[in-house]
């Protein structure tokens, strides 16, 4: 595939007019038009410009390998369609420029994730959703608290992509053969911690299951209800395990058997999960009918109004082990401080302030002797 057909490709991921693009980038539209047609190919720093804007790096328009397109699934989209594929083009971008640091550093690793036990949709029930869970959990070794450990497991035993952004809609996952499995979480000032946990729990589930119901989703490559149900069903059984909500249970509860709004609300806090997903979790658990569970709801709502919000974590937009990798190849020289910069989201100024004057420590090798 030529330069001009992948210019075309990335011009229309973003939803970008010829005229958008045109007033984005500074570059004639009768430029880019010959560009797209290969009646002449874009000078290195048109390119460079063109990459900015469309979101992608200056490689996917040099390679030769054949383009795929990535599926994204949306937990909520935007209502905008041009917000929309912004958002798509960001996030295909840093994956990209991750695989890069990966590559650059010899550090493009695979772990196998673990697989259900149907690999039919029509197969895959409540029940199902929930034992995949329980088993996540055991080889995960997420402990009595999943919320807690789940992401650094992800990234760094399982080398899944993990950013955060703010963003109109929720969650994106996404697969691709080039950069593997990736998550994009909403971090704008309305998100809260537990949907934060939540999000992750339930794109887990689609990453999990990707090729199980690839075959049953619509054209627009949307979950189909029923899929986003079992999410949900897995996300809520992995983040609250049955023992320890039992265990956080019978602390709380009185001779009678029953307990309080305010404690519930604190087993909530404890599992990083909103008091109402803890209601449907002990609903579904206890085998509490209906009517109670809604009256639970509702008292939950009440109570909700009169307590502060939780405070939510500082979520950065990299990884960590992006930011070590980008470390380390600027440091080797692999790559230019503008490079860094750009791979950082930082200024050119800030991006010197890596470079260490007078600290050549990258060569240094530790030996371990192992008895």
């Amino acid at each position: 595939m030529d330069i001009g057909e992948r210019l075309k490709i990335a011009r229309n991921a973003i939803g970008y007019t010829l005229e958008k693009a045109s007033q984005e980038s500074g570059i004639g539209q009768s430029s880019l038009s010959e560009f797209e047609n290969d009646k002449r190919e874009p000078k290195f720093s048109q390119l460079s410009k063109l990459a900015e804007v469309y979101c992608r790096t200056v490689e996917f328009f040099l390679t030769d390998e054949p383009f795929i397109e990535e599926v994204m699934l949306w937990r909520s989209k935007p209502n905008s369609e041009e917000e929309k594929k912004k958002t798509e083009a960001k996030f295909v971008q840093l994956c990209e420029q991750y695989r890069n640091l990966e590559m650059l550093t010899g550090e493009v690793r695979k772990a196998k994730l673990p697989e259900p036990d149907v690999d039919k949709p029509e197969e895959f029930t409540f029940e199902q959703a929930e034992s995949f869970a329980r088993k996540v959990h055991k080889q995960f070794c997420l402990g009595d608290i999943p919320s807690a450990s789940i992401k650094q497991v992800l990234e760094e035993r399982y080398y899944v992509k993990i950013f955060h952004l703010a963003f109109s809609g929720s969650a994106i996952s996404t697969f691709s053969p080039e950069f593997g499995y990736a998550v994009l979480l909403n971090i704008d000032k309305t998100t809260k911690q537990w949907r934060i946990n939540f999000d992750l729990a339930h794109e887990l589930f689609h990453l999990l299951t990707w090729n199980i119901f690839a075959t049953c989703r619509s054209q627009n490559t949307q979950p189909t209800e029923n899929e986003e149900k079992l999410a949900n069903a897995f996300a809520s059984q992995l983040l609250m395990p049955d023992d320890t909500l039992r265990d956080r249970i019978d602390l709380r509860k009185n001779e009678q058997g029953q307990i309080e709004l305010d404690h519930l609300d604190d087993i909530a806090r404890e599992f990083g999960v909103s008091l109402d997903a803890l209601v449907y979790r002990m609903a579904n658990l206890f085998r509490i009918q209906k009517q109670d569970t809604e009256k639970c709801l509702d008292a939950a709502k009440k109570l909700i109004k009169f307590h502060k919000n939780r405070e939510s974590e500082n979520q950065e937009i990299l990884p960590e082990r992006y930011c070590d990798l980008a470390m380390r190849v600027l440091r080797e020289g692999k790559l230019s401080i503008m490079q860094f910069a750009k791979y950082m989201s930082i200024s050119y100024k800030k991006a010197q302030e890596y470079l260490m004057e007078d600290e050549d420590f990258t060569d240094e090798k530790v030996s371990i002797s192992i008895a």
